[in-house]
């Protein structure tokens, strides 16, 4: 039987929230829901028009659009990711945002993230290998946690020391701030990441390398470089949304496998089905729950319910994810599906930038720990398993039993 939403917890905090997303989306194309954060808002619920809306223009990612209500209550908690990251292309409209990312896709390509596979590979063996087989291992504090920001700072040219000194901070930036004490917490982060982040950057200018850090220091176009401040952003964008979310990617995808062993056990069999499984994996689990963040910059109707300009609106990123009108049998893990136009990574102009990195993050991670443990088990039932009490949604930890290793490379 499904748990019941409780005020107590956010939805992210359940095994199992999308029989309550599934009934919000037979209730209309838009609905109104409450937040733990920002008073009341909009849910965009079905696949069609999610998708349309993500890229819509009449959707801004500028909180400037929110209204006054609005935007006391975000102040309220300072819940305002502008200022945790200032100038970056994630809160940015266009022309600002098509300036920001053309510069930072020139540098940050294919050949660039391709080139980490061997590094991720490794990683991924040497913290496998420090697990005991024959007790109960936790795969996030193990690999979930640690690995996306050691590969990050590989990407910037930063050290594996840099990782171990973010990585605390980097978590507190995705808590929800529900009171002032959590948004405290945030707040004190936010200055130790940015501030650290400052002194890498006067770092790479005195001594560049081949990282994309110097690489981006150095990027320019017709309207001249990166300014500190932009610079500072990306690197904190590329650490708060590369890092974290590929962790709870990861974790909500070793989880949904040992929760289905039937296709934990294909994958094994059939390793050439892990680009599918992966995409699979984020369709049914993605980290972003809600929905993608936005403020209505006019009125907008959808069906026969119209929006006012000025409210929070989230496009629907579970609710689409699991719409019966674009996947069938939306509620079946199915790591061979094909047609999958998931929305795990957003759509349109904001459209995540990282996630050729995440795929392949997740396409090694589980290709690695499978081929190696191909019996590994959870150590606990899945109703169990604790979930962060967070923006994103992913298992604060994961308790499993390995089994023999095969030691495979």
């Amino acid at each position: 039987m499904p748990e019941k939403p409780s005020k107590a917890r956010t939805l992210n905090q359940y095994l199992d929230p999308y029989p309550h997303f599934g009934r919000l989306r037979e209730v209309g194309r838009v609905v109104r829901i409450q937040t733990a954060f920002a008073g009341e808002g909009w849910l965009i619920t079905r696949h069609e028009d999610a998708q349309s809306l993500a890229g819509d223009p009449r959707l801004s990612v500028e909180d400037r659009h929110a209204g006054p209500e609005l935007q006391c209550r975000l102040a309220q908690f300072k819940f305002r990711f502008a200022d945790c990251l200032p100038e970056t292309m994630l809160v940015m409209d266009p022309p600002e945002h098509t300036r920001l990312r053309r510069m930072v896709s020139r540098e940050f390509t294919p050949r660039r993230v391709a080139a980490l596979a061997p590094y991720i590979e490794e990683t991924v063996h040497k913290l496998l290998a420090s697990l005991p087989p024959d007790a109960t291992a936790d795969l996030v504090s193990a690999v979930a946690e640690p690995l996306p920001t050691m590969v990050i700072c590989r990407l910037l040219g930063l050290s594996e020391q840099d990782a171990t000194h973010l990585s605390p901070f980097i978590s507190v930036l995705t808590e929800l701030p529900v009171d002032p004490e959590v948004a405290a917490r945030v707040e004190e982060a936010r200055d130790a990441v940015w501030t650290y982040l400052s002194r890498m950057i006067e770092e790479k200018r005195r001594k560049p390398d081949d990282g994309l850090l110097s690489a981006l220091i150095s990027a320019h176009d017709d309207e001249g470089q990166l300014t500190d401040t932009e610079l500072t952003s990306m690197a904190g964008v590329l650490f708060a949304g590369g890092a974290e979310t590929t962790t709870q990617m990861i974790g909500s995808g070793l989880l949904l496998l040992m929760r289905h062993p039937e296709q934990l056990a294909r994958l094994v069999e059939l390793p050439e089905l892990i680009s599918s499984a992966v995409d699979e994996l984020l369709r049914f689990e993605s980290p972003v729950t809600l929905g993608l963040i936005r403020y209505a910059a006019e009125d907008i109707t959808i069906a026969d319910v119209t929006i006012p300009r000025g409210d929070l609106v989230f496009v629907g990123v579970a609710t689409a994810n699991h719409d019966p009108r674009r996947f069938p049998e939306p509620e079946r893990l199915d790591v061979a599906r094909r047609d999958n136009p998931h929305l795990a990574f957003g759509h349109g102009p904001h459209y995540c930038l990282g996630a050729p990195l995440a795929r392949l993050e997740l396409q090694v991670v589980l290709s690695t720990v499978l081929r190696r443990h191909p019996h590994m088990e959870l150590a606990c039932r899945p109703v169990d398993v604790p979930w962060r009490p967070s923006a994103l949604r992913g298992p604060a930890s994961l308790p499993v039993r390995l089994g023999p290793s095969t030691a495979a490379r």
